[in-house]
């Protein structure tokens, strides 16, 4: 049996994505392609466009055959924490033999030769990185000044090339992350880049494709993003769209207000990405507070990006601190695995997976507390919580009955 994994977001599912689940499938043969996707919270710190059951019909609709779950924890977290355990949950199913990733290079031995000193961390490396933080650079820099010491007959505009985009870092932690019994596939990214929000491009990206969904009138969305996505997932998208049921990040404004100022007198330095200074500098502006998005812009600086106060404040919201951390590492970073959905023609896998995988699998929340140890069920209540308050943001704007983690059915095609 041949399994690809992919870690992905699909925020929404869009041309790209079918894209690269296209080409697997021609290029590998693959018998089955498995998802490790975020929740209902993402990388950058922002809530997902639609919900994750909706997102997982939109995969299985377009081509994948299981979707799981990362947890919310990792799926929040720094692409290296997301990475590390977005491989491990495909790891832990025992029958992932391959990890497909994009990135916008398609020159894999650089990408491995740079992945290898990070992963090792070569005396050398080490030493110019502490002292490069040491004198005042960010990490990134400092990361960049180790790297070029370490690696001298590297190109230094390669390297640049490789750790200025955010879907090359990421292809460097996938690589990082990588056990020996999983082999790399990398497929050179095509379309818009990363960041660009040109919608009238022939394979936009998901940021230009949520630009034109929050900044048109109703009817000019579904015109403007219709070519933009395979026709399964826009259906389920404009389902979605008319019934009012997309987020943004200023939809848990007043959820992050109120966590705020009922928690400004004992601080904020022990949540996740915090610290001390960043702690400070809210209590110094929380009297300025409005909007979530506008506080992010209040707070940022030179050393502190927007993404990285986004998710020190979306921590804060779904109270994930640092030693959630510290228990998410101790237990293996995927410590069960949360079916989200498969199609029933590839049930074999999931039976495979249930032969194979020696961790727990979850297909109803409710069996959690019977298969998970008492400090793998705190951790996968961090999941339940953060997915009843996006249902609750969902209904309060669409004035429906929420959903809760409890109620909610796993989708079966």
């Amino acid at each position: 049996m041949k399994a690809v994994g992919i870690v992905a977001e699909y925020n929404p599912f869009h041309n790209g994505h079918q894209y690269q689940i296209d080409k697997i499938r021609k290029e590998t043969g693959a018998d089955f392609i498995i998802i490790a996707m975020s929740g209902n919270f993402l990388q950058r710190g922002v809530p997902a466009i639609c919900d994750k059951f909706t997102r997982t019909e939109m995969a299985l609709k377009c081509g994948a055959d299981l979707v799981l779950e990362i947890p919310t924890i990792w799926a929040t977290a720094s692409a290296e924490y997301y990475a590390q355990a977005g491989v491990a949950l495909l790891a832990s199913t025992g029958v992932v033999t391959h990890l497909a990733f994009g990135a916008e290079t398609d020159d894999l031995a650089a990408l491995l030769e740079v992945s290898s000193i990070l992963k090792n961390e070569p005396d050398v490396y080490r030493a110019v990185l502490s002292n490069s933080i040491r004198t005042g650079n960010s990490f990134p820099a400092a990361r960049k000044n180790a790297l070029i010491t370490s690696l001298p007959l590297f190109p230094t505009e390669k390297l640049d090339e490789l750790l200025d985009n955010p879907n090359n870092i990421l292809a460097l932690e996938y690589l990082k992350a990588l056990p020996n019994s999983i082999e790399p596939i990398l497929i050179k990214r095509e379309g818009a880049g990363y960041h660009d929000t040109d919608i009238n491009t022939e394979l936009p990206s998901a940021s230009a494709i949520r630009e034109a969904i929050f900044n048109c009138d109703h009817a000019e969305i579904l015109e403007t993003i219709k070519n933009t996505m395979p026709d399964e997932s826009f259906h389920i998208l404009e389902d979605a769209l008319c019934n009012n049921r997309l987020l943004t990040t200023n939809d848990f404004s007043d959820s992050l207000g109120y966590c705020l100022l009922s928690q400004a007198e004992r601080g904020f330095s022990g949540y996740a990405d915090c610290n001390q200074d960043f702690s400070n500098k809210i209590k110094k502006n929380l009297n300025k507070y409005v909007l979530f998005e506008d506080f992010i812009e209040m707070l940022k600086t030179k050393d502190m990006t927007y993404t990285r106060v986004n998710r020190c404040l979306l921590h804060i919201l779904l109270q994930i601190n640092q030693m959630d951390y510290s228990i998410g590492r101790a237990i293996g970073y995927a410590p069960y695995l949360r079916v989200l959905g498969f199609r029933n023609a590839s049930s074999e896998v999931l039976s495979s997976i249930k032969k194979h995988s020696d961790i727990p699998i979850i297909s109803k929340a409710a069996d959690a507390s019977s298969l998970l140890d008492y400090e793998t069920n705190k951790f996968f209540d961090k999941d339940v919580f953060a997915s009843n308050l996006y249902y609750q943001h969902v209904a309060r704007k669409s004035g429906t009955k929420p959903k809760n983690e409890y109620t909610n059915q796993i989708v079966i095609l």
